[in-house]
């Protein structure tokens, strides 16, 4: 019995340090040059962004279909994209469900992005069976897309790490 105790613990202790390896590792926002990069005249930027949360996968992000990067808990992404009409999404590999949202950006302007756990998705789970159906029917996957003010932002980001 103790031998099933001692593997059930290291398997326990092997899943909490990759979790805690999923965050983001790279230089901090407010150390970074995009804090005094200006935006190229020609484009727009996207700051993708992501406070701690309790899912440590890491979140994958695209814009127009084309794969941004992944992004890890209290990490970010800068994306300088065309002016225009542009569709944001965010999903994990390997799992079904995507959530989009539609983004007009103009040259010159920054754009900050949240992504966080969808709230719904959190609380299937209290709802027994019909929470699972619930799960499986939800397409719109795990975490959502919020655009934030620039002085919330620049408050949120200031600790985070570049995911890369």
């Amino acid at each position: 019995m103790m031998k099933i105790n001692h593997f059930a613990g290291m398997v326990a202790l092997t899943v909490f340090l990759a979790g805690c390896s999923a965050s983001a590792s790279g230089t901090k926002f407010k150390d970074s040059s995009f804090v005094t990069q200006r935006v190229v005249d020609d484009k727009g930027r996207v700051i993708f962004y992501r406070e701690a949360d309790t899912n440590f996968r890491w979140v994958t992000l695209g814009i127009d279909r084309s794969i941004v990067g992944a992004l890890a808990q209290s990490g970010f992404i800068v994306a300088d994209i065309a002016p225009g009409d542009h569709r944001l999404s965010a999903w994990l590999r390997y799992m079904p469900g995507e959530f989009a949202i539609r983004l007009m950006v103009s040259a010159g302007e920054t754009y900050y992005i949240r992504a966080s756990r969808r709230a719904e998705r959190m609380l299937y789970s209290a709802f027994g069976g019909i929470g699972g159906v619930l799960l499986l029917a939800d397409t719109k996957g795990e975490f959502q897309l919020e655009p934030v003010p620039a002085a919330i932002a620049s408050m949120d980001l200031e600790e985070l790490r570049l995911s890369e």
